[in-house]
């Protein structure tokens, strides 16, 4: 089972929160904070499979995004027992079918087969996971370029995608400009719009989330957990 994979394909909006503080700590205090999904974030935090493990123990639905999209960093978060991941800077239709192929068991994928004597299987007692998991693993992926908004209609069609999350950051750069100019804005609303139109949950970070939410947006992240602890402790004091 994978609940947050049955939310997003019901059709909820979903509140989610940037999880880049290190440590099972943070992790728990982010997933007893009410979100519905959190991000443990390994490309802009730290990629330590320890500690990602035990974070995945303290908030056991957390998305985890990869670095980079590498078949063995994928098997190795879905070993590890993330059950949704999140692959970075895909901008083409190929790119998001092989994120697809790393995170399913042959013949569907190549997705090595070690869980059993890893903490996605229990160590092999739960017997049944082979055979549930190419179904039960969710696969988001995240158009940050022009060359991935150009391509979005190809990435949504591409099985086993159940997720296109914007980064407004990066397409800014790329698009040579600051994250809130009218150009980005405008290029983000359309891809919504696009992504939705194709049948997929878009998803994006967000300064303004209820807006996005009324764009249609249906999974918008609210901030980070690093950003909101220093601003809350710089208004404490």
């Amino acid at each position: 089972m994978n609940a947050l994979q049955d939310a997003l394909r019901s059709g909820r909006a979903l509140r989610g929160l940037w999880q880049n503080l290190p440590g099972p700590e943070a992790a728990e205090i982010a997933a007893n904070a009410g979100f519905d999904f959190l991000v443990i974030d390994g490309e802009h935090g730290p990629w330590d499979p320890t500690d990602i493990r035990h974070r995945l123990i303290a908030a056991p639905d957390a998305v985890v995004r990869v670095p980079v999209n590498e078949d063995w960093l994928l098997k190795q978060a879905l070993d590890l027992g993330a059950r949704t991941v999140l692959i970075p800077m895909v901008e083409t239709a190929e790119a998001a079918a092989k994120a697809v192929r790393a995170c399913r068991y042959p013949p569907d994928g190549v997705r090595g087969v070690g869980a059993m004597v890893a903490r996605a299987g229990g160590w092999g007692r739960d017997t049944g996971y082979l055979d549930r998991a190419n179904a039960e693993v969710s696969v988001w992926v995240q158009a940050e370029s022009r060359a991935a908004l150009e391509n979005l209609e190809d990435i949504c069609a591409v099985p086993g995608v159940d997720c296109v999350f914007l980064g407004p950051a990066d397409l800014a750069w790329d698009m040579g400009l600051r994250p809130d100019a009218p150009e980005v804005m405008d290029a983000l609303a359309d891809a919504v719009t696009r992504i939705a139109a194709a049948g997929l949950a878009p998803g994006i970070f967000a300064a303004d989330p209820e807006g996005w939410l009324a764009k249609g947006a249906r999974a918008v992240s609210m901030g980070s957990d690093g950003s909101v602890l220093a601003r809350g402790l710089a208004e404490l004091l």
